[in-house]
């Protein structure tokens, strides 16, 4: 257990990549900037304004409301309507309200004006202030990223000197709004008692024990083994060793943005605050000093798990009974609300919420930005399921349809989602770090804290077993299939994807596996042609991912990647083999045509030359697309959403249906 100050030397800051989330997620560090309560006002720049005359810079003597919002946010429209009433309200008293606005998938500057313009019209045709649209996302990085604001709506408040007075949720508008108007904005809450803020499920979306857990087991043998001998030490050691031994990227974690305006909120108001959890002293430490704005610390250490009524003892001690206000989460905060003053719960369930109503009465609600439905299809990655279809393929090249093949396939391609999903969960746990540093998989469900991590392993054996069962309604010989796929998925996620070229023949052999399966499944003999294209094409479509991984590196400008095998310098060799690969993908299909075994099959083989000019134009499109940056990671996923791509697959049915 251990208290300590945290440094007021500037800090570093939070950088947020994408707003529309509830949740302060894919965080990087990028500058030195931290933007709070009195500081300076950064200054505007937008070169696109919709509604009133352009701002180039904030006049003395006024107070402007700097409200960034986006038209898909659901509460924007009823806040707008409040900015309204507040600029007509306060406008004699110097009040200027300014609006600026963010598409969520920006295409061109006119396109998205256009379209914030016709929104605007419709919904608010006599709007009263200023509407801006940060088309390069400049107002973002200067005033949402440094604050650490993650969400819509947001609201700045610039008080008559140009310093900010407030940063936070537009429904508090009102109450902050007269005091920074009459220069009382600045001052120290009444009963002056310090804000202690609980670590993990609170301030963290995540829990620090279970990153470390996860992160230990991709760094070999050896502190995985130390990790064994701690358990016999208890849970303080445990914790202590994990703290000791991961790498964690505190700057990327999943922050929670209320409980940070709550902070900050604090902070204005000449508040103390503090940070107490029974994570270890390393993570606590870390975490305060990349923040800066604690005044001290709580924490474990090897000995002590610093928890329930432990904390709520050392916090009593410290501050006295009912000396501070508390924000935590779960039960192990009921003994620590216990002896606080003003109760904070993070997204509570339903029997702490009665418990804690029972002890203090009442307590203020705080959102966490938990899953929804979106957020659990996004993490088995349903979207995906899509590659399993290749179970059909058998059935389809061989023309054998009856109902218990049908059947077979069916029961195959449930399987095969079931186990592709516990893969993925793992892989997501295990990429943590790496993904919350990617500029689209730090969406994830589970690097951005909207599934905690221990329902993520819990979630890996249910869908494993779901697929055991129903592999087993097929046969023994498709079941050994089926966990030679898994393992090898595993073995890829854990270790082969991180090598050079191997990773994308595994891949390849991965689809491969699932037409295999599909034959077993079916009891039909696959054609040895059908084996080599596949190999083939999805090296080729393996290699456009690494193309398109590489490309996105040197348009950023970013190093090579330390967890991977492939330089920067090899985007060139990439494309070429992801080009020649394809082109032996046709030739072979080419051969395939010629073969006898096409004259067995289809009553018109000759109509199938014409998909060796379809795929050789779908190929060189996908080649073409990648070049363009026009692409994202997976090119298979792209070609779902691709209407050309589309246009492609029909074409090649209706020329295997004329064949047949």
């Amino acid at each position: 257990m251990h208290a300590d100050k945290t440094a007021d030397a500037p800090t570093r800051c939070l950088t947020l990549r994408a707003r529309k989330s509830s949740s302060c997620v894919g965080n990087s560090l990028e500058s030195n900037m931290v933007l709070r309560t009195e500081s300076p006002a950064p200054p505007i720049k937008v070169e696109t304004w919709l509604r009133g005359q352009p701002l180039t810079s904030f006049q003395p003597g006024k107070v402007y409301i700097v409200h960034f919002w986006a038209p898909w946010c659901g509460s924007c429209m009823a806040t707008m309507s409040h900015l309204v009433q507040l600029q007509e309200r306060y406008e004699d008293s110097g009040l200027q309200v300014v609006g600026v606005a963010a598409l969520e998938r920006p295409r061109t500057a006119d396109e998205d004006r256009t379209e914030l313009d016709a929104w605007l019209t419709k919904n608010f045709p006599n709007l009263n202030y200023r509407i801006a649209l940060d088309v390069t996302g400049e107002m973002d990085k200067l005033w949402m990223e440094p604050s650490i604001s993650c969400e819509s709506p947001t609201s700045f408040v610039v008080d008559r000197a140009g310093r900010i007075a407030f940063i936070g949720r537009p429904t508090q508008l009102h109450e902050i709004l007269p005091k920074v108007l009459n220069r009382t904005s600045r001052t120290v809450d009444d009963d002056g008692k310090p804000l202690v803020v609980d670590l993990d499920g609170s301030l963290l979306l995540t829990d620090v024990l279970y990153e470390s857990l996860l992160n230990v087991l991709t760094l070999g043998l050896q502190p995985n083994l130390a990790a064994i001998r701690a358990l016999a030490h208890g849970k303080a050691a445990v914790k202590h060793h994990f703290a000791q031994a991961s790498e964690l990227d505190y700057t990327t974690l999943p922050y929670n943005s209320c409980v940070l305006h709550l902070i900050q909120a604090a902070k204005a108001r000449g508040r103390k605050v503090y940070l107490a959890t029974a994570a270890n002293a390393n993570h606590a430490k870390a975490i305060a000093d990349h923040l800066a704005f604690f005044d001290g610390w709580f924490a474990s250490d090897a000995k002590t798990n610093l928890s329930g009524s432990l904390k709520a003892k050392l916090l009593t001690a410290a501050f006295g009974k009912n000396g501070f206000d508390y924000v935590g989460n779960g039960p192990s905060d009921l003994p620590v609300w216990n002896v606080a003053d003003k109760a904070y719960g993070v997204d509570l369930s339903d029997s702490v919420k009665s418990r804690l109503i029972s002890i203090k009465g009442t307590y203020v609600a705080l959102t966490d930005g938990s899953a929804g439905r979106k957020a659990w299809l996004k993490a088995v990655r349903v979207h995906q399921y899509v590659k399993n279809l290749l179970v059909f393929v058998p059935l389809v090249t061989s023309h054998q349809f009856t109902l218990a093949n049908i059947t077979a396939n069916v029961t195959a391609f449930l399987a095969f989602c079931a186990c592709a999903s516990a893969v993925y969960t793992l892989n997501d746990l295990l990429d943590l770090k790496s993904d919350r540093a990617h500029s689209s998989k730090r969406a994830r469900p589970f690097a951005r804290g909207l599934i905690q991590l221990r329902t993520g392993l819990l979630m890996i054996p249910a869908l494993l077993f779901l697929s055991l069962i129903l592999a087993t309604t097929i046969s023994a010989e498709f079941t050994y299939v089926l966990v030679g796929y898994f393992v090898l998925t595993s073995v890829y996620s854990v270790y082969l994807k991180r090598k050079m070229f191997v990773d994308v023949v595994v891949l390849a052999i991965l689809y491969t596996i699932r037409i295999f399966a599909g034959g077993v499944a079916a009891d039909i003999q696959i054609s040895h042609w059908l084996f080599i294209f596949s190999m083939f094409m999805f090296t080729s479509l393996a290699l456009v991912k690494r193309y398109v991984e590489l490309s996105t590196r040197i348009d950023l400008r970013l190093p090579d990647r330390s967890d991977r095998d492939y330089r920067i310098g090899d985007v060139e060799v990439v494309t070429a083999l992801a080009a020649a690969s394809g082109l032996t993908a046709i030739t072979i299909f080419a051969l395939y045509v010629a073969s006898p075994d096409v004259q067995r099959l289809y009553r018109h083989p000759k109509a199938l030359w014409l998909i060796c000019p379809i795929l050789l134009y779908w190929i060189g499109r996908i080649l073409m697309m990648a070049h363009r940056r026009l692409m994202d990671d997976d090119p298979i996923v792209f070609a779902l959403r691709d209407h050309i791509s589309a246009i492609t697959i029909a074409s090649i049915a209706a020329v295997v249906i004329i064949a047949i």
